[in-house]
């Protein structure tokens, strides 16, 4: 069972986000649905959630609360986000205070002053305190992006240290084994994730696989990673997510004739929200292998779906992969200024993270014109 994230209109209109508990995105949709609520949107995979645990401790009375907590987290993951939140939570509180400390000073009243802001320091420090830990996520997650290797191994060398929770372990883990791959030790890296094999297969079949490709992809080892994304698929033929991730591999450097099927097998609606812009990018890819001309509105609509989540840095070699596709399809459209444009923003990542033939067709279309 899955403790789901989700937002979706209840009878009277009004924008409901919260949880469900459920053994996966039909059983969701159906629960959600028979409750009277529309325009449900899934926030979660599955699979995923019911491996988090941290959900259960939430109190019943806050749940909504930190569900739409949660969803600002997705597409905006900074401080900004969390002290908003933090604001908001203790702004009853932080309200008296402001009005002692304001009382203290027009009286002269340095007790009161003092008292004031020990309050302020105990509301706010605590819980700046404990998401240190989210806050060096954050930071390694945007040194891997722009390939910022050193600073990227020490933090997940101190994430690794603080951290009590398996999945979180697992994916530092994977992201080092990736650097590792990146830097000529594939066999190594690869030999790093397929040590958790025993941890996750029972409980997420196919998960271990599937980080397998993303170290594989990392080390530049494109048929690894298909083979990787072939055996993940194999491990869970019903998950939608590896369903989703094999058609866009395939598309992108694997074989072609393969998309349509497994395409044809995913049912939008079952999929995270943030999964939706994958399958218009394996669309688009496939269409640009094949010099079809709709891989333009694909890619395009693929790569808006990516910008709602361009404040996450988790997204953002997917959004520059997907971008370059796209500048690529523009300029075999003979509309190169467009492309320039498109990989404006995304080059600093695509540069690192870009598969080599898209990286090599974008230079030769472009001819020196690359940011």
């Amino acid at each position: 069972m899955a403790r789901i994230l989700f937002s979706a209109h209840d009878p009277a209109g009004h924008t409901l986000t919260d949880y469900v508990d459920a053994g996966n995105a039909e059983e969701a949709l159906a629960s959600l649905a028979a409750r009277g609520l529309a325009n449900i949107r899934l926030h979660d995979a599955a699979d995923m959630a019911a491996l988090r645990d941290d959900r259960d401790a939430v109190p019943a009375s806050m749940r909504q609360q930190q569900a739409a907590f949660e969803l600002r987290l997705q597409t905006d993951p900074g401080v900004r986000t969390f002290l908003t939140e933090l604001f908001r939570r203790n702004r009853l509180w932080l309200a008296i205070d402001a009005c002692l400390l304001l009382w203290g000073l027009i009286g002269g009243d340095r007790v009161l002053v003092a008292l004031a802001l020990l309050f302020l320091a105990l509301s706010l420090l605590p819980p700046l305190w404990q998401y240190r830990h989210a806050m060096r996520y954050d930071r390694m997650l945007r040194a891997c992006a722009l390939g910022q290797w050193d600073l990227a191994s020490t933090l997940l060398a101190q994430l690794a240290a603080g951290s009590r929770k398996p999945l979180l372990t697992f994916d530092v883990a994977v992201r080092a084994a990736c650097i590792r791959a990146v830097r000529g030790d594939l066999a190594g890296a690869r030999a790093a994730v397929e040590a958790w094999r025993t941890e996750f297969d029972a409980k997420a079949p196919g998960m271990v696989d599937q980080r397998i490709a993303t170290v594989c992809h990392a080390g530049g080892d494109y048929a690894g990673f298909v083979e990787a994304m072939r055996a993940a698929y194999s491990a869970a033929p019903t998950n939608l997510t590896h369903r989703l991730d094999l058609a866009l591999a395939e598309a992108r450097v694997g074989d072609p004739d393969a998309v349509p099927h497994l395409l044809a097998g995913i049912d939008e609606a079952k999929l995270p929200s943030f999964g939706r812009p994958f399958v218009d990018w394996a669309r688009g890819m496939l269409a640009l292998r094949h010099g079809h001309p709709e891989a333009l509105a694909a890619l395009g609509r693929a790569t808006q779906g990516f910008l709602e989540y361009a404040a996450n840095p988790a997204v953002w070699s997917s959004l520059a992969l997907c971008s370059g596709a796209y500048a690529l399809a523009l300029a075999q459209q003979g509309r190169p200024r467009e492309a320039q444009a498109a990989l404006q923003h995304v080059w600093p990542v695509l540069k690192v993270h870009g598969d080599r033939l898209l990286l090599t067709m974008l230079r030769r279309e472009l001819k020196g014109a690359l940011p």
